[in-house]
């Protein structure tokens, strides 16, 4: 089959009339005009020339699209598409997020994804081609035409290889994408002032651990701090073989890693000495320098690029292997929670602001890591302790020797400790991983993790359990009922991982989209009013609105995650479940009674 090319509105609505209220695979090329339409299943394939700007008619038949479900790759492409041009919202899916269902999540392009459906190389030279002026040539028809031919051939290839678990949890990736645009489009506004006084904390922070470095490490053994192959050189140099057999090594070059893991994990290997003080120093540094490229200078560079002040980011669903978002341009995921920072507390969450008149709301499932690996793994013990006791506070015990009291202020100080312990072990920390972060021995970091498991034996051997499955098919099953491919020789700790990640985000997808749906209809009831979702941050929504609407939508948004957290676990205590509320800026919420 050769591809029709369509000039007018006549044709067009042949081809329309051809797919009906069938499915097809959709692209769009052009932003500012769309130039092109390029359709195709198995009884049609087409381009429809819209014409050049000044005399472009796509707003004319936009709404002609209604009828139909429409296939595209990054679907949220098409849909702004027709927001922006012809104000209508045809059903369009996403066939990267079928994909992720089946295979697990990761960043993919129409060209990766065409080799490794089917097994072609996609030739994108004609993708920054000019598409708004003037006539087109047969190549830039030629290269539109191939994508929806190669969007419609790996729906029905992968199609045909989902189940209904893969669709149920496509659906579930699908459905945020509406709400991810808002996200997009609205953005969050930020106080440069107060950003600017964080940036001075940070490299202030900075430069007091290059001082102390400098004191162990010279100039003249290391120049350059940022190089790890000149730290691989010097501590190839001063450790013993057994030291550096253990030390993790990079994948592509085999030199000594620095990244900041693997340098807390070999401190607590070193012990407490002049060479584990030094890698802790790196390791801290490492994190102040990413702080300081990723959120200083680019946030206040990001707002003074807006008109309205508001940092917008992209919203990447399904991109890390768990289907979990990332953010980029800038990072907004990333984005550190308010703590101690090295004795310091500094808040970058006080920076994200309302905007006069209006106010932010935002709430955070708490502790849903534990609450869902207790959950899926049926650890009733575990459960009982996330909703109505406290396994924070129990570790804290268990290390004290002692019942500790949180209202004193060490007891409260090695409850916080004792978060990322249980974290760590519950996204598969080995004893190893314990000793470097927290400055421990093996030995006790091994104690630690013993006691965890012998206290909460069923949410341990989920990981076991997992791993068998892997090694018989290669693949983790996952509560929303898509997989996530791994082969068949996997470490515990990705068995560990995957499916409390996995499940926290099943829990956020669901409660996003309930939100997003709520947000439109209070729009719908209050038109004079501003009420947007803002952003998702791990676990966290933020929206904001006008200050006397902001009571109704904390009520709701709490409601929407929740009910969200019931979609994936049906019958469950909510108790516990979030916390959050409103108020000027991010790091100053309070839940109130309305």
């Amino acid at each position: 089959m050769t591809y029709e090319m369509i000039t007018d509105q006549a044709g067009l609505e042949r081809v329309l009339d051809k797919i009906g209220d069938g499915i097809a695979a959709l692209d769009f090329e052009g932003w500012n005009i769309i130039r092109l339409a390029q359709v195709c299943n198995d009884d049609v394939w087409a381009v429809v020339d819209f014409g050049p700007a000044g005399a472009n008619w796509f707003y004319e038949v936009a709404h002609w699209f209604e009828d139909a479900a429409w296939i595209a790759f990054n679907s949220g492409h098409e849909k702004r598409c027709f927001a922006k041009h012809g104000e209508v919202y045809p059903t369009v899916w996403d066939v990267a997020h079928l994909r992720r269902a089946i295979e697990g999540g990761g960043h993919m392009s129409l060209k990766l994804l065409a080799g490794w459906e089917l097994g072609i190389e996609m030739d994108k030279t004609e993708q920054a081609s000019d598409w708004d002026n003037g006539d087109l040539r047969q190549e830039q028809l030629d290269y539109a035409a191939d994508d929806a031919k190669h969007t419609w051939a790996i729906w029905k290839k992968l199609r045909a290889r989902a189940d209904d678990g893969h669709m149920a949890c496509f659906n579930m990736l699908d459905s945020m994408t509406d709400t991810v645009i808002e996200m997009e489009e609205t953005g969050l506004l930020l106080d440069k002032t107060h950003h600017r006084g964080l940036i001075e904390q940070w490299q202030k922070l900075n430069d007091e651990r290059e001082v102390r470095i400098r004191e162990l490490i010279t100039e003249d053994e290391v120049p350059n701090l940022n190089s790890g192959k000149q730290l691989n050189d010097l501590f190839a140099r001063l450790l013993p073989t057994g030291l550096l057999e253990l030390w993790p090594k990079t994948e592509k070059t085999g030199l000594l890693s620095t990244a900041n893991k693997d340098l807390l994990d070999m401190a607590g290997v070193v012990g407490a000495n002049p060479l584990g003080e030094c890698l802790r120093l790196l390791a801290e540094r490492s994190t102040l320098q990413k702080y300081l490229s990723s959120f200083g200078e680019t946030l206040i560079t990001k707002a003074s690029m807006a008109k309205d002040g508001r940092v917008r980011a992209r919203y990447n669903i399904g991109a890390a292997i768990t289907c979990r978002f990332s953010s980029s341009g800038p990072n907004l995921q990333q984005v550190p929670r308010d703590r101690e920072f090295f004795g310091e507390r500094l808040s970058i969450r006080k920076g994200f602001i309302a905007a006069p008149g209006n106010l932010l709301v935002s709430y955070d499932y708490s502790g849903i890591e534990m609450r869902v690996l207790a959950l899926v793994a049926g650890d009733e013990v575990l459960l009982n302790e996330v909703v109505y006791g406290d396994p924070h506070a129990a570790m804290a015990e268990f290390v004290a020797g002692r019942k500790i009291d949180k209202k004193v202020t060490e007891d409260k100080e090695l409850r916080q400790s004792m978060k990322a312990v249980n974290f760590g072990i519950v996204y598969g920390t080995t004893a190893l991983g314990l000793a470097g972060r927290q400055g421990w021995d093996f030995a006790y970091a091994e104690t630690l993790l013993e006691h965890w498991a012998d206290s909460y034996p069923v949410a341990y051997r989920l990981r076991h359990d997992m791993r068998d499955q892997a090694k018989a098919t290669g693949y983790l099953t996952m509560i929303d009922g898509g997989t996530i491919f791994t082969g068949k020789s996997v470490g515990l700790t990705r068995c560990a991982n995957y499916p409390v990640q996995r499940a926290a985000l099943s829990v956020m997808a669901h409660a996003i989209t309930r939100h997003g749906e709520s947000m439109r209809e209070l729009r719908e009831r209050y038109p004079r009013d501003f009420a947007a979702v803002c952003s998702t941050i791990h676990d966290a929504l933020i929206d904001e609105a006008s200050e006397h609407l902001a009571p109704l939508v904390m009520r709701t948004m709490r409601k929407d995650m929740e009910l969200g957290f019931l979609d994936v676990f049906p019958g469950h205590s909510t108790d516990k479940l979030v916390e959050g509320g409103l108020g000027p800026s991010w790091g100053e919420l309070e839940e109130i009674d309305a």
